[in-house]
C-alpha cells in the first residue's frame, strides 16, 4: 500500500486515479493541478510542502515545464512515475534530476506508453546502428492549422522534444531506451485528414532489422486511446505485490 500524488491529473492522471482506488494500491494524498474539479478528492492548486512529504509515489501526468519546476520537492520526498519524458531531452535538467536520485536514494519510473517493446530497444541499445521514428497526429492534436499533409519536422529527437514537447513523448522514450536524444532520428507529420495518432518505428543493427507500426485513435487529442491502459499496467508493475507471473 503506497501514499500517491499526483501531478496533474488530466486524460491519463484521471485513468490513474481511477484505476489505482479500484485495485486498492494505495492512498491518494493529493492531487496538485490548478484546473481539474474532482469532488470528494484531496486537490491542491499549488505545490505544498506539507502535502508532498505525505507521498512515497508521485504520479506526474502534467508538462516537461511543470515537471522541472517541481523536481526538487518531488525527489526529496518521494519515488516518480513520469509521463512528460521530453524534460531528459534538456541534458542538464536530466543530470540534474540524476544527481537528485543519488542524494535522496530515489527512483524515476519511464513508463512504455504508447509504445510496444521499449524494454527491446533497451536492451539492445549496444547494437543499434540507426533509430528512427516517424509520427502522424491531426493537425490539432500538435497546435497546428495545417489544410494537408504536412511534415512539420524532421531531425534529430532532441530538436523534436524542444518543438513539440506534449507530442512526442514516444520519441523521448526510445532515445532514452536506445541511441540517446541526438543520434535517433525524428519526423513529425501534421495530417488534418486523420484521427489516430500513428507511430513507425525503425531500429537496425548488424544483422536486425525490426520495423514497430503503432496506431491509436485520438480524435484530435493529444493522447491516444491505447496510452491510459498502458499507464495503468505501468502503476501495477510499481505497486502490485501479490505473488505470481509478471511481465518486466
Amino acid at each position: 500500500m503506497k501514499k500517491i500524488g499526483f501531478l496533474g491529473c488530466g486524460k491519463i492522471g484521471q485513468a490513474l486515479l481511477k484505476h489505482v482506488k479500484e485495485e486498492g494500491y494505495g492512498e491518494i494524498v493529493f492531487i496538485e493541478d490548478p484546473y481539474v474539479e474532482l469532488s470528494g478528492e484531496p486537490v491542491i492548486r499549488k505545490a505544498e510542502e506539507s502535502a508532498y512529504e505525505k507521498a512515497e509515489l508521485i504520479v506526474e501526468c502534467a508538462t516537461a515545464d511543470v515537471l522541472k519546476e517541481h523536481i526538487d520537492i518531488i525527489l526529496k520526498h518521494a519515488d516518480l512515475l513520469m509521463f512528460s519524458v521530453t524534460a531528459f531531452s534538456d541534458a542538464e535538467f536530466a543530470q540534474y534530476a540524476d544527481t537528485l536520485c543519488r542524494k535522496y536514494n530515489r527512483r524515476i519510473f519511464l513508463p512504455h506508453g504508447a509504445i510496444l517493446g521499449l524494454d527491446g530497444i533497451f536492451d539492445g541499445r549496444k547494437v543499434w546502428k540507426e533509430v528512427s521514428i516517424i509520427t502522424t497526429k491531426s493537425s490539432k492534436s500538435l497546435g497546428r492549422e495545417d489544410k494537408e499533409r504536412t511534415v512539420v519536422y524532421e531531425g534529430p529527437t532532441r530538436e523534436a522534444c524542444r518543438l513539440y514537447p506534449r507530442n512526442v513523448n514516444v520519441h523521448a522514450a526510445i532515445a532514452l531506451a536506445g541511441i540517446g536524444f541526438d543520434k535517433t532520428h525524428s519526423k513529425i507529420i501534421s495530417d488534418p485528414a486523420v484521427s489516430t495518432n500513428a507511430h513507425t518505428i525503425q531500429l537496425k543493427g548488424d544483422g536486425i532489422n525490426i520495423t514497430m507500426n503503432i496506431e491509436s485513435f485520438a480524435a484530435g487529442a493529444v493522447t491516444g486511446a491505447y496510452t491510459p491502459h498502458s499507464a495503468c499496467g505501468s502503476i501495477d508493475r510499481i505497486c502490485k505485490e501479490t505473488a505470481g507471473k509478471m511481465f518486466v
